[in-house]
Protein backbone atom coordinates (compact mmCIF):
# COMPACT_ATOMS: atom_id res chain seq x y z
CA UNK A 1 0.00 0.00 0.00
CA UNK A 2 1.23 3.49 -0.86
CA UNK A 3 2.54 5.31 2.17
CA UNK A 4 0.65 8.52 2.89
CA UNK A 5 2.74 11.66 2.50
CA UNK A 6 2.47 14.49 5.00
CA UNK A 7 0.94 17.33 2.97
CA UNK A 8 2.62 20.05 5.03
CA UNK A 9 6.07 18.51 4.76
CA UNK A 10 5.57 17.92 1.04
CA UNK A 11 4.61 21.54 0.39
CA UNK A 12 7.67 22.74 2.32
CA UNK A 13 9.86 21.14 -0.35
CA UNK A 14 10.49 23.17 -3.50
CA UNK A 15 8.58 21.49 -6.38
CA UNK A 16 11.76 20.59 -8.30
CA UNK A 17 12.91 18.40 -5.35
CA UNK A 18 9.64 16.54 -4.80
CA UNK A 19 10.23 13.64 -7.21
CA UNK A 20 13.39 12.31 -8.92
CA UNK A 21 12.04 12.76 -12.44
CA UNK A 22 11.88 16.53 -12.00
CA UNK A 23 15.58 17.47 -11.60
CA UNK A 24 17.01 14.51 -13.49
CA UNK A 25 14.87 14.83 -16.62
CA UNK A 26 15.54 18.55 -16.83
CA UNK A 27 19.25 18.28 -16.07
CA UNK A 28 19.82 15.39 -18.47
CA UNK A 29 18.08 17.22 -21.33
CA UNK A 30 20.00 20.44 -20.71
CA UNK A 31 23.33 18.64 -20.30
CA UNK A 32 22.87 16.65 -23.51
CA UNK A 33 22.45 19.90 -25.45
CA UNK A 34 25.54 21.44 -23.88
CA UNK A 35 27.66 18.30 -24.32
CA UNK A 36 26.76 17.92 -27.99
CA UNK A 37 27.44 21.58 -28.75
CA UNK A 38 30.90 21.22 -27.15
CA UNK A 39 31.48 18.01 -29.14
CA UNK A 40 30.43 19.63 -32.42
CA UNK A 41 32.70 22.60 -31.69
CA UNK A 42 35.63 20.22 -31.25
CA UNK A 43 34.75 18.34 -34.43
CA UNK A 44 34.70 21.69 -36.23
CA UNK A 45 38.26 22.42 -35.12
CA UNK A 46 37.68 24.77 -32.21
CA UNK A 47 40.46 24.61 -29.64
CA UNK A 48 39.03 24.49 -26.11
CA UNK A 49 42.10 24.00 -23.88
CA UNK A 50 40.30 24.34 -20.55
CA UNK A 51 37.87 21.53 -21.40
CA UNK A 52 38.69 17.85 -21.33
CA UNK A 53 36.70 16.95 -24.43
CA UNK A 54 37.61 14.21 -26.88
CA UNK A 55 35.80 11.05 -27.90
CA UNK A 56 36.07 9.53 -24.42
CA UNK A 57 34.45 12.57 -22.83
CA UNK A 58 31.74 12.63 -25.50
CA UNK A 59 30.86 8.97 -25.06
CA UNK A 60 30.97 9.19 -21.27
CA UNK A 61 28.75 12.23 -21.01
CA UNK A 62 26.08 10.87 -23.35
CA UNK A 63 26.03 7.52 -21.55
CA UNK A 64 26.55 8.50 -17.92
CA UNK A 65 25.76 12.22 -17.86
CA UNK A 66 22.63 11.94 -20.02
CA UNK A 67 21.21 8.42 -20.29
CA UNK A 68 22.09 7.16 -16.82
CA UNK A 69 20.69 10.31 -15.21
CA UNK A 70 17.35 9.68 -16.91
CA UNK A 71 17.49 6.04 -15.79
CA UNK A 72 17.95 7.13 -12.17
CA UNK A 73 15.19 9.75 -12.48
CA UNK A 74 12.77 7.29 -14.06
CA UNK A 75 13.50 4.38 -11.72
CA UNK A 76 13.49 6.67 -8.70
CA UNK A 77 10.03 7.91 -9.65
CA UNK A 78 8.67 4.50 -10.64
CA UNK A 79 9.90 3.03 -7.36
CA UNK A 80 7.10 4.79 -5.50
CA UNK A 81 4.48 3.11 -7.69
CA UNK A 82 6.25 -0.25 -7.68
CA UNK A 83 6.96 -0.54 -3.95
CA UNK A 84 4.50 1.82 -2.28
CA UNK A 85 7.43 3.56 -0.55
CA UNK A 86 7.85 7.29 -1.26
CA UNK A 87 10.61 8.11 -3.73
CA UNK A 88 13.75 9.98 -2.65
CA UNK A 89 12.85 13.63 -2.24
CA UNK A 90 14.11 16.78 -0.57
CA UNK A 91 17.59 16.45 0.95
CA UNK A 92 18.14 12.92 -0.40
CA UNK A 93 17.35 14.02 -3.92
CA UNK A 94 19.48 17.16 -3.66
CA UNK A 95 22.43 14.99 -2.59
CA UNK A 96 21.99 12.69 -5.59
CA UNK A 97 21.80 15.59 -8.04
CA UNK A 98 24.78 17.33 -6.42
CA UNK A 99 26.94 14.22 -6.89
CA UNK A 100 25.82 13.90 -10.51
CA UNK A 101 26.61 17.57 -11.16
CA UNK A 102 30.02 17.38 -9.44
CA UNK A 103 30.93 14.52 -11.75
CA UNK A 104 29.83 16.46 -14.83
CA UNK A 105 31.89 19.53 -13.89
CA UNK A 106 34.89 17.46 -12.87
CA UNK A 107 34.98 15.60 -16.18
CA UNK A 108 34.41 18.83 -18.12
CA UNK A 109 37.39 20.83 -16.90
CA UNK A 110 40.77 19.41 -17.87
CA UNK A 111 42.73 20.69 -14.81
CA UNK A 112 40.55 18.61 -12.42
CA UNK A 113 42.28 15.29 -11.53
CA UNK A 114 40.25 12.51 -13.13
CA UNK A 115 39.90 10.54 -9.91
CA UNK A 116 37.73 13.27 -8.37
CA UNK A 117 34.77 13.07 -10.80
CA UNK A 118 35.17 9.27 -10.91
CA UNK A 119 34.69 9.10 -7.13
CA UNK A 120 31.72 11.52 -7.26
CA UNK A 121 30.04 9.59 -10.06
CA UNK A 122 30.59 6.13 -8.61
CA UNK A 123 29.27 7.40 -5.27
CA UNK A 124 26.22 8.78 -7.08
CA UNK A 125 25.37 5.37 -8.54
CA UNK A 126 26.16 3.50 -5.32
CA UNK A 127 23.94 5.84 -3.32
CA UNK A 128 21.15 5.46 -5.90
CA UNK A 129 21.56 1.67 -5.65
CA UNK A 130 21.17 1.85 -1.86
CA UNK A 131 18.15 4.16 -2.03
CA UNK A 132 16.30 2.40 -4.85
CA UNK A 133 17.50 -1.16 -4.52
CA UNK A 134 16.87 -0.97 -0.79
CA UNK A 135 13.21 -0.21 -1.44
CA UNK A 136 12.87 -3.26 -3.68
CA UNK A 137 14.50 -5.50 -1.08
CA UNK A 138 12.39 -4.04 1.70
CA UNK A 139 9.14 -5.16 0.05
CA UNK A 140 10.71 -8.26 -1.55
CA UNK A 141 9.59 -7.23 -5.01
CA UNK A 142 11.91 -9.52 -6.95
CA UNK A 143 10.45 -8.57 -10.33
CA UNK A 144 12.15 -5.19 -10.02
CA UNK A 145 15.37 -6.41 -8.47
CA UNK A 146 17.17 -5.67 -11.76
CA UNK A 147 17.46 -2.08 -10.47
CA UNK A 148 20.15 -3.04 -7.97
CA UNK A 149 22.66 -4.83 -10.25
CA UNK A 150 22.06 -2.25 -13.00
CA UNK A 151 22.99 0.68 -10.74
CA UNK A 152 25.96 -1.20 -9.28
CA UNK A 153 27.11 -1.93 -12.83
CA UNK A 154 26.88 1.78 -13.69
CA UNK A 155 29.11 2.56 -10.68
CA UNK A 156 31.76 0.10 -11.82
CA UNK A 157 31.58 1.01 -15.49
CA UNK A 158 31.89 4.73 -14.74
CA UNK A 159 35.29 4.09 -13.14
CA UNK A 160 36.28 1.47 -15.73
CA UNK A 161 35.65 3.87 -18.61
CA UNK A 162 38.03 6.57 -17.37
CA UNK A 163 40.65 4.74 -15.31
CA UNK A 164 41.68 2.10 -17.86
CA UNK A 165 42.46 4.06 -21.05
CA UNK A 166 43.26 0.94 -23.07
CA UNK A 167 39.79 -0.44 -22.33
CA UNK A 168 37.68 2.66 -22.87
CA UNK A 169 36.01 1.34 -26.03
CA UNK A 170 35.08 -1.88 -24.26
CA UNK A 171 33.68 0.01 -21.26
CA UNK A 172 31.62 2.31 -23.50
CA UNK A 173 30.15 -0.61 -25.47
CA UNK A 174 29.24 -2.45 -22.26
CA UNK A 175 27.54 0.67 -20.88
CA UNK A 176 25.65 1.23 -24.12
CA UNK A 177 24.39 -2.36 -24.04
CA UNK A 178 23.48 -2.02 -20.36
CA UNK A 179 21.32 1.04 -21.09
CA UNK A 180 19.83 -0.76 -24.10
CA UNK A 181 19.00 -3.71 -21.87
CA UNK A 182 17.20 -1.43 -19.42
CA UNK A 183 15.25 0.01 -22.36
CA UNK A 184 14.19 -3.50 -23.37
CA UNK A 185 12.85 -4.11 -19.85
CA UNK A 186 11.10 -0.75 -19.40
CA UNK A 187 9.98 -0.49 -23.03
CA UNK A 188 8.46 -3.95 -22.86
CA UNK A 189 6.32 -2.79 -19.96
CA UNK A 190 5.29 0.71 -20.95
CA UNK A 191 5.07 0.79 -24.77
CA UNK A 192 2.27 -1.81 -25.09
CA UNK A 193 0.57 -0.39 -21.99
CA UNK A 194 0.66 3.22 -23.19
CA UNK A 195 -0.51 2.15 -26.66
CA UNK A 196 -3.44 0.09 -25.39
CA UNK A 197 -4.48 2.72 -22.85
CA UNK A 198 -4.37 5.59 -25.35
CA UNK A 199 -6.55 3.83 -27.95
CA UNK A 200 -8.76 1.87 -25.55
CA UNK A 201 -7.81 -1.49 -27.01
CA UNK A 202 -7.05 -4.74 -25.25
CA UNK A 203 -3.35 -5.13 -24.59
CA UNK A 204 -2.06 -8.29 -26.26
CA UNK A 205 -0.93 -11.02 -23.89
CA UNK A 206 2.82 -11.24 -23.63
CA UNK A 207 4.44 -14.27 -25.23
CA UNK A 208 6.49 -15.93 -22.51
CA UNK A 209 9.04 -17.28 -24.97
CA UNK A 210 9.62 -13.79 -26.42
CA UNK A 211 9.83 -12.02 -23.05
CA UNK A 212 12.02 -14.65 -21.40
CA UNK A 213 14.12 -14.97 -24.55
CA UNK A 214 14.68 -11.20 -24.65
CA UNK A 215 15.85 -11.07 -21.04
CA UNK A 216 18.05 -14.15 -21.36
CA UNK A 217 19.63 -13.12 -24.67
CA UNK A 218 20.36 -9.60 -23.38
CA UNK A 219 22.05 -10.92 -20.23
CA UNK A 220 24.05 -13.39 -22.33
CA UNK A 221 25.12 -10.62 -24.72
CA UNK A 222 26.32 -8.47 -21.82
CA UNK A 223 28.25 -11.42 -20.39
CA UNK A 224 29.68 -12.32 -23.80
CA UNK A 225 30.95 -8.77 -24.38
CA UNK A 226 32.20 -8.43 -20.80
CA UNK A 227 33.99 -11.76 -20.99
CA UNK A 228 35.54 -11.13 -24.38
CA UNK A 229 33.95 -14.11 -26.11
CA UNK A 230 34.44 -14.33 -29.91
CA UNK A 231 32.51 -11.72 -31.84
CA UNK A 232 30.49 -14.30 -33.83
CA UNK A 233 28.89 -15.19 -30.46
CA UNK A 234 27.98 -11.52 -29.98
CA UNK A 235 26.58 -11.46 -33.51
CA UNK A 236 24.35 -14.49 -32.93
CA UNK A 237 22.93 -13.04 -29.72
CA UNK A 238 22.37 -9.64 -31.40
CA UNK A 239 20.54 -11.37 -34.26
CA UNK A 240 18.34 -13.30 -31.81
CA UNK A 241 17.57 -10.08 -29.94
CA UNK A 242 16.69 -8.27 -33.17
CA UNK A 243 14.30 -11.04 -34.23
CA UNK A 244 12.65 -11.19 -30.79
CA UNK A 245 12.16 -7.40 -30.79
CA UNK A 246 10.56 -7.61 -34.23
CA UNK A 247 7.95 -9.94 -32.77
CA UNK A 248 7.43 -7.60 -29.83
CA UNK A 249 7.10 -4.50 -32.02
CA UNK A 250 4.71 -6.22 -34.42
CA UNK A 251 2.41 -7.18 -31.54
CA UNK A 252 2.47 -3.64 -30.13
CA UNK A 253 1.73 -1.92 -33.42
CA UNK A 254 -1.67 -0.61 -34.47
CA UNK A 255 -2.49 1.83 -37.26
CA UNK A 256 -3.90 4.36 -34.81
CA UNK A 257 -0.45 5.19 -33.37
CA UNK A 258 0.13 7.83 -36.06
CA UNK A 259 -2.63 9.94 -34.47
CA UNK A 260 -0.75 10.20 -31.17
CA UNK A 261 2.81 11.63 -31.06
CA UNK A 262 3.39 10.32 -27.53
CA UNK A 263 2.87 6.79 -28.87
CA UNK A 264 4.36 6.78 -32.38
CA UNK A 265 7.53 8.38 -31.06
CA UNK A 266 7.98 5.48 -28.62
CA UNK A 267 7.38 2.83 -31.25
CA UNK A 268 9.54 4.42 -33.97
CA UNK A 269 12.41 4.79 -31.51
CA UNK A 270 12.05 1.13 -30.57
CA UNK A 271 12.31 0.22 -34.27
CA UNK A 272 15.67 1.98 -34.28
CA UNK A 273 16.79 -0.24 -31.39
CA UNK A 274 15.86 -3.22 -33.57
CA UNK A 275 17.87 -1.73 -36.43
CA UNK A 276 20.78 -1.42 -34.01
CA UNK A 277 20.70 -5.14 -33.21
CA UNK A 278 20.72 -6.10 -36.90
CA UNK A 279 23.54 -3.67 -37.70
CA UNK A 280 25.50 -5.01 -34.72
CA UNK A 281 24.97 -8.58 -35.88
CA UNK A 282 26.23 -7.55 -39.32
CA UNK A 283 29.34 -5.87 -37.91
CA UNK A 284 30.25 -8.57 -35.39
CA UNK A 285 29.71 -11.45 -37.81
CA UNK A 286 32.01 -9.85 -40.37
CA UNK A 287 29.25 -9.53 -42.98
CA UNK A 288 29.28 -5.74 -42.66
CA UNK A 289 32.60 -4.86 -41.00
CA UNK A 290 32.01 -1.12 -41.30
CA UNK A 291 28.62 -1.06 -39.60
CA UNK A 292 29.59 -1.10 -35.90
CA UNK A 293 29.55 2.71 -35.61
CA UNK A 294 26.14 2.77 -37.30
CA UNK A 295 24.90 0.12 -34.86
CA UNK A 296 26.23 2.02 -31.86
CA UNK A 297 24.45 5.20 -32.94
CA UNK A 298 21.23 3.39 -33.84
CA UNK A 299 21.17 2.32 -30.19
CA UNK A 300 22.47 5.60 -28.77
CA UNK A 301 20.73 8.29 -30.82
CA UNK A 302 17.67 6.58 -32.24
CA UNK A 303 16.90 4.11 -29.50
CA UNK A 304 18.13 5.70 -26.29
CA UNK A 305 17.87 9.37 -27.33
CA UNK A 306 14.51 9.00 -29.06
CA UNK A 307 12.89 6.74 -26.47
CA UNK A 308 14.10 8.93 -23.64
CA UNK A 309 12.66 12.08 -25.21
CA UNK A 310 9.32 10.39 -25.77
CA UNK A 311 9.27 8.75 -22.35
CA UNK A 312 10.22 11.81 -20.32
CA UNK A 313 7.67 13.87 -22.25
CA UNK A 314 4.85 11.52 -21.30
CA UNK A 315 6.01 10.75 -17.76
CA UNK A 316 6.46 14.44 -16.99
CA UNK A 317 2.92 15.21 -18.14
CA UNK A 318 1.41 12.45 -16.05
CA UNK A 319 3.40 13.08 -12.89
CA UNK A 320 2.89 16.85 -12.94
CA UNK A 321 -0.89 16.52 -13.25
CA UNK A 322 -1.22 17.65 -16.87
CA UNK A 323 -3.33 16.21 -19.65
CA UNK A 324 -1.55 13.43 -21.57
CA UNK A 325 -1.33 15.43 -24.76
CA UNK A 326 1.93 16.45 -26.43
CA UNK A 327 2.55 20.24 -26.43
CA UNK A 328 2.21 21.96 -29.79
CA UNK A 329 5.70 21.49 -31.24
CA UNK A 330 6.71 18.27 -29.47
CA UNK A 331 5.87 16.18 -32.58
CA UNK A 332 8.57 18.25 -34.30
CA UNK A 333 10.93 17.38 -31.43
CA UNK A 334 10.20 13.66 -31.79
CA UNK A 335 10.71 13.82 -35.55
CA UNK A 336 13.98 15.73 -35.00
CA UNK A 337 15.37 12.83 -32.94
CA UNK A 338 14.50 10.40 -35.73
CA UNK A 339 16.28 12.68 -38.22
CA UNK A 340 19.26 12.95 -35.85
CA UNK A 341 19.50 9.16 -35.67
CA UNK A 342 19.20 8.63 -39.42
CA UNK A 343 21.80 11.31 -40.14
CA UNK A 344 24.24 9.79 -37.65
CA UNK A 345 23.64 6.22 -38.88
CA UNK A 346 23.62 6.75 -42.64
CA UNK A 347 25.35 10.09 -43.35
CA UNK A 348 28.11 10.62 -40.79
CA UNK A 349 31.09 10.64 -40.60
CA UNK A 350 30.63 13.23 -43.35
CA UNK A 351 30.87 16.62 -41.58
CA UNK A 352 27.38 17.62 -42.78
CA UNK A 353 26.01 14.37 -41.33
CA UNK A 354 27.54 15.11 -37.94
CA UNK A 355 26.22 18.68 -38.03
CA UNK A 356 22.67 17.62 -38.92
CA UNK A 357 22.66 14.92 -36.25
CA UNK A 358 23.76 17.37 -33.55
CA UNK A 359 21.47 20.18 -34.72
CA UNK A 360 18.41 17.90 -34.83
CA UNK A 361 19.15 16.54 -31.33
CA UNK A 362 19.60 20.06 -29.95
CA UNK A 363 16.30 21.13 -31.53
CA UNK A 364 14.44 18.16 -30.07
CA UNK A 365 15.68 18.57 -26.53
CA UNK A 366 15.49 22.37 -26.65
CA UNK A 367 11.79 22.05 -27.44
CA UNK A 368 11.43 19.71 -24.48
CA UNK A 369 13.02 22.32 -22.21
CA UNK A 370 10.84 25.04 -23.72
CA UNK A 371 7.60 23.27 -22.82
CA UNK A 372 8.50 21.22 -19.77
CA UNK A 373 10.67 23.56 -17.68
CA UNK A 374 7.61 25.27 -16.17
CA UNK A 375 5.98 21.90 -15.41
CA UNK A 376 9.08 20.48 -13.76
CA UNK A 377 9.84 23.53 -11.61
CA UNK A 378 6.26 24.25 -10.49
CA UNK A 379 3.89 22.38 -8.18
CA UNK A 380 1.18 20.23 -9.72
CA UNK A 381 -1.82 22.34 -10.74
CA UNK A 382 -4.20 19.78 -9.21
CA UNK A 383 -2.65 20.22 -5.77
CA UNK A 384 -1.62 16.57 -5.45
CA UNK A 385 1.83 15.70 -4.08
CA UNK A 386 4.61 14.77 -6.46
Amino acid sequence: MMQILDRGREEAIAPIWRMPFRPFFWSAAAWSIFALIVWQAQLSGWHLPALRGGITWHAHEMLFGFAAAVVVGFLGTAMQTWTGIPSPRGTQLILLVALWLLARLGYLFAPVPIWMPVVAESTFFLLAAVMLGGRVLRVRQWRNLFVLPALLAFAGLAAYHWLLPARQGHAALLTLLLVTGIILVIGGRVIPFFTARRFQVVQADKLAVVETGTQLAMVLLLLAVAGGLPKPVWALLALVLGLLQLVRAYRWYCREIWREPLVWSLQVSYWLVILGFFLAASAWSGVGPGTQSAAIHAFAVGGIGGLILSMISRVSLGHTGHKLSAPALMPVAFAALVISALARIFWAPAPAGFLLAVAAWVLGYALFLRYYTPMLFRARPDGHPG
